[in-house]
């Protein structure tokens, strides 16, 4: 099978999915309240939450770190968030939830970075994301398997490893909104473009990074009885 490079990635736009896994929207809430103690049950939403980070985002050499502006680091708190990212093959506009799987051009595994406690001040303030998540070499993605390699994306896992550590676990039948539901949604609303990518969404376990640390991701294909590796990310945090 031969992969997609993820030097030759060149998305119009990066759309990324907010708390499309159940216990991450909880461990969210959490952190939103102040009070590490509370657990509370997040509901879903009527429709998914959808964020853009730019094109310049995409980190192509593996190396993700905190930006400095007149001299200073403007976090200092960035988290790991490991995610399915869907390649998009085709152009798309108001595309049927039945008719969705045949824009998928590939499937990787990725990180959307984000600076928490920038994303928290925001949130406070009300003010836009785009600062806590797309900042330069906040987005890395793997080399892709070919979208028609994959019959059933539901068979996709992913894992996330800092410094050789389990941190995460993902797979897409536990999303909130599925690909296909995600697919057709951007579709109607914002209009779909070859070479888009869709990151679907972080699983809980998300965590702080500081420098020099190294994070390693796989994609999986399950089947009955084993486990075939598909693709790995790996990227390490500069000062």
């Amino acid at each position: 099978m031969n992969l997609i490079p993820a030097s030759t990635l060149d998305p119009s736009s990066i759309y990324c999915v907010g708390k499309n896994y159940q216990l991450h929207a909880e461990e969210m809430l959490q952190w939103e309240s102040d009070d590490l103690s509370v657990a509370e049950k997040a509901e879903k939403p009527e429709e998914p939450i959808i964020f853009l980070k730019p094109a310049s985002s995409l980190s192509l050499n593996g190396r993700t770190s905190i930006p400095f502006f007149q001299g200073k680091p403007i976090s200092n708190n960035m988290h790991y968030e490991a995610e399915l990212v869907v390649l998009i093959g085709r152009d798309g506009e108001n595309v049927s939830e039945k008719d969705a799987m045949s824009f998928v051009g590939g499937y990787g595994v990725g990180l959307d970075m984000t600076l928490r406690d920038v994303q928290m001040r925001a949130k406070e303030k009300g003010e836009p994301w785009l600062k806590c998540k797309g900042f330069r070499n906040s987005s890395l993605v793997s080399d892709l398997v070919p979208g028609d390699h994959i019959l059933d994306p539901d068979m996709l896992a992913f894992e996330l490893s800092l410094n050789n550590t389990i941190v995460q676990k993902g797979t897409p039948e536990k999303m909130l909104f599925d690909i296909p539901a995600l697919i057709s949604y951007l579709s109607y609303i914002y209009g779909l473009r070859e070479r888009d990518l869709l990151f679907t969404g972080t699983p809980e376990g998300v965590g702080k990074v500081t420098n020099g640390d190294t994070l390693h991701a796989e994609l999986f294909l399950n089947n009955c009885c084993s486990s075939t590796l598909l693709t790995v990310l790996d990227t390490v945090v500069d000062k």
